[in-house]
């Protein structure tokens, strides 16, 4: 038995989880080759999110994904690891503690923030280009209000009140956009005037955002700019960063605590170290394959790299790192495979924008978008994105943070969906509504359902008194004309079937009814009883008194068993036990 061709991924980000998911696909049913990836830490970070954590939006778990997670149940082993350093003529990595052989490495690291060698950055400015500087920040932002609740030198509290953003491009942008929101609660929780605080967002060059065309997109942004309250000063060089503030190409001096620094992107600071062929910026040099120009075994993807066609240079952003982690992906299974080699075709379906949580702008293809539509598209890229990334599980996980668990109104939907309810304030409403479903299923059986038919062809609307209480008068149906396609289902289907229909019906009411009052299964038990209104109705057997049973499942939906129900103990267990089938792990079907 030949020896495993070993295939390592170094680097969990965009570029790096999208070349996994592409070799996964490829090697699946293939056991002679060994995919591993290599990470520092156990999650992806969504990059493009930090600055919804960083100013306060959303909660700092809604930009990590576990790279177990995404990978449980694929042909990809994720290690938790440390790289010092590549030998490319032994083909090992090395750590601390370990050495890993590879046939075919794939770099994907990513890049770090660029200070331009600017005196006093590195030490007095805060990136915004990681987990940790997003949370930095966070932290940092909310102790300056903190602190100037309590300064009553004005001096001082002015520099604590002031904040600063350097950068023009999306980082930048949407770094103050946040910041222009999150000044409002701060404010208010600290007892502070919004009018004290000053936000300013730095450029050095005569505009922001240069990767968008349109000056008319520009303009909207500097007017939203002015609407939050943020200052924006363009050929404004930053020449140097002290502890208390900072220094402009033309000799403005400005007081602050809080310098974050978004202007610029370089080289991962180890792959530049390796001794690759360096390009623009230090990236590394690859051809048309994403293959390193010095070792036909060694691939690169992503921000680490510098590839130029007729389209232009790679940039520096999420479409270009997956779709170059594709390639090298792609072509690794060629050279194992012996196939023909894939070359890189940049495809790029536009770029969006967010200035705070309620605007953005966004050039797809050409359709152009301002405010709360560009807002919707930015939600609906990163709802395809995630789904492929890790299925169901994390569409619900950003629906939780983006608009159901969502503080101070900071969704584009403003606090709509989250404004949520006790469950206990349900308990009576379950509770009553389990005992109806149970005694319509029960009066079903003394009128005769389980024996003889009751629900009649090409008369269904007459049946309607069926569904009122026994010796009542009957009440006019709530639907009069059955539609066609259901009456068709009645006479050829249903009626020559009655009493088996009946049946499932009377059972379906009693086992439901039963499952509301005892708080079991609820929201399944309130899907389908809203299903059974809805079913009752279109048949023309119902009045309008089945409108509260309607409506009162819908209010159930939510899950009101887990108060006093049997689903406070049975669904813990219930999940846990889902989440470690393999069918879960692959398909992603499951909620945390």
């Amino acid at each position: 038995m030949s020896e495993k061709k070993k295939i390592v991924i170094l680097g969990g980000g965009y570029a790096g989880v999208k070349a996994g998911k592409s070799l996964h696909k490829i090697f699946k049913n293939d056991d002679s080759v060994e995919i591993t990836l290599i990470d520092r830490k156990t999650y992806h970070t969504l990059m493009t999110e930090l600055h919804e954590v960083a100013g306060h939006r959303t909660e700092p778990d809604a930009i990590k994904i576990d790279l177990r997670t995404i990978f449980k149940g694929r042909k990809v082993n994720v290690v938790t690891d440390s790289i010092n350093g590549v030998d490319f003529d032994k083909r090992e990595l090395k750590s601390d503690n370990r050495t890993y052989a590879y046939d075919y490495l794939l770099i994907a690291c990513g890049s770090d923030s660029n200070s331009f060698g600017i005196e006093g950055v590195d030490e007095h400015a805060i990136t915004l280009w990681s987990y940790e500087d997003a949370i930095k920040i966070r932290e940092h932002v909310e102790n300056m209000f903190a602190l100037a609740a309590i300064e009553e030198n004005e001096e001082k509290r002015k520099q604590l009140l002031t904040f600063a953003v350097v950068g023009g491009g999306f980082t930048g942008v949407e770094m103050v956009g946040e910041l222009g929101e999150a000044k409002n609660h701060l404010s208010d929780k600290y007892g502070i005037d919004k009018k004290e605080v000053t936000i300013y967002n730095i450029e050095a060059t005569p505009r922001i955002l240069n990767t968008l065309k349109d000056e008319k997109q520009i303009t909207k942004v500097e007017n939203r700019y002015k609407k939050l309250g943020v200052q924006l000063l363009k050929n404004a060089a930053l020449v140097k960063a002290t502890e208390d503030g900072f220094i402009l190409k033309d000799g403005t001096e400005i007081k602050t605590k809080t310098l974050i620094w978004g202007a610029g992107i370089k080289v991962n600071n180890f792959v530049g170290k390796l001794g690759l062929d360096a390009g623009r910026a230090g990236r590394v040099v690859v051809n048309e394959f994403m293959q390193s120009l010095q070792h036909e075994n060694v691939f690169l993807a992503g921000d680490n790299v510098h590839y130029e066609d007729q389209d232009g240079p790679l940039p520096q952003i999420v479409e270009a790192a997956e779709q170059s982690g594709h390639t090298a992906a792609e072509n690794i299974g060629a050279l194992i495979n012996k196939t023909e080699m894939h070359k890189h075709k940049q495809n790029y379906h536009g770029f969006m924008v967010s200035i705070g949580s309620r605007y953005a702008v966004s050039d797809n293809n050409g359709l152009k978008l301002n405010g709360w539509l560009a807002v919707l598209v930015k939600h609906m890229v990163n709802f395809y994105y995630l789904f492929t990334v890790s299925g169901v599980a994390q569409l619900f996980e950003y629906w939780r943070h983006e608009f159901f668990h969502v503080k101070n109104n900071r969704s584009f939907l403003g606090g709509h969906f989250a404004k949520s309810t006790p469950n206990f304030w349900l308990v009576p409403l379950r509770i009553f509504l389990g005992v109806m479903w149970l005694i319509e299923g029960l009066n079903k059986i003394d009128e005769g359902w389980l024996s003889e038919a009751k629900m009649y062809a090409s008369d269904a609307v007459s049946a309607a008194s069926e569904w009122v209480e026994p010796g009542a008068e009957a009440m006019k149906p709530l639907i009069e004309n059955v539609p066609g396609v259901v009456q068709w289902g009645i006479d050829n289907i249903i009626a020559p079937n009655a009493v088996f229909f009946q049946t499932g019906i009377v059972l379906a009411e009693i086992l439901f009814g039963l499952a509301l009052i005892a708080g079991l299964f609820t929201f399944i038990s309130a899907v389908v009883t809203v299903g059974l209104t809805v079913g009752i109705t279109l048949t023309g057997m119902s009045d309008a008194s089945i409108l509260w049973y309607f409506f009162g499942g819908i209010a159930l939906i939510s899950g009101a068993g887990t108060t006093f129900g049997l689903d406070y103990y049975v669904m813990p267990v219930l999940k846990k036990w889902w989440k470690n089938t393999k069918f879960a792990q692959k398909s992603y079907l499951y909620f945390h």
